[in-house]
């Protein structure tokens, strides 16, 4: 299980709701604004941030009370689309590492100018999308590297077997795409505290998404006693 903090001052902002979907405040936006002669001008609904703008455009069309609705909506759909550019930022920021991007040619793209800002920018953009995907602050999740008695190759191992199993395990697109970042973790070249960290993280958010859309399903998380045993040397790390 991840670890999360249950008290002490957090500095990030309050989460988002767990269940809140882009779909839904997508919805709700559009449903305010029926009598909107613009309402087909609206752009795709999977363009979040062009969504929110249209929605800031298009609020003074509606009586006050639902013109700020839509303009707390078009936040809610903003912090989405953050959380998706922060998904994204960092599949492309491991597969670089995976690809061995030398750091003077990822600097030209990512701004950031040493090896260890690299890593300190995975390191945080893991704990970001572990939070979201938990609905806590980003400070309550501990992201230290494994305890030093777990090897950097214990922890490898216990990756490569889960990765081994996935196809007996009950998975979701959430759960495919950590598995994605653990395997592209796996392929660096580079594998620091701070990477190791970032792989522990990501391990158990995989873990806890697979027993969370089981638990939704009904169904066993893993359909194999060696996927079950998958899963107990992640939660064992």
């Amino acid at each position: 299980m991840l670890t999360v903090w249950q008290d002490g001052p957090m500095r990030k902002a309050t989460p988002l709701p767990r269940h809140l979907k882009a779909a839904d405040v997508i919805a709700a936006i559009q449903a305010r604004h029926q009598e909107d002669p613009q309402l087909a001008t609206h752009p795709a609904p999977e363009d979040l941030m062009a969504f929110a703008t249209w929605a800031l455009d298009r609020r003074n069309a509606l009586p006050a009370a639902e013109a700020k609705d839509d303009v707390l909506d078009a936040i809610r759909l903003l912090r989405l689309a953050q959380q998706q550019l922060d998904r994204l930022m960092l599949r492309a920021l491991l597969t670089a590492k995976a690809d061995r991007i030398k750091t003077p040619k990822l600097s030209e793209a990512t701004g950031i100018h040493s090896r260890q800002g690299t890593h300190d920018r995975i390191k945080a953009l893991t704990r970001e999308i572990a939070a979201a995907r938990l609905s806590v602050p980003a400070d309550a999740v501990e992201d230290v590297a494994p305890a030093p008695d777990v090897a950097l190759a214990h922890l490898k191992t216990v990756a490569h077997k889960l990765l081994q199993e996935w196809e007996d395990l009950t998975t979701n697109e959430d759960a495919d795409e950590w598995a994605e970042g653990i395997e592209l973790t796996m392929r660096s070249s580079e594998i620091t505290d701070l990477t190791a960290a970032s792989l522990s993280v990501q391990l158990r958010c995989a873990t806890e998404q697979i027993v969370e859309h089981a638990g939704t399903l009904g169904v066993p998380a893993a359909r194999t006693p060696e996927a079950e045993a998958a899963l107990d040397a992640v939660r064992n790390l």
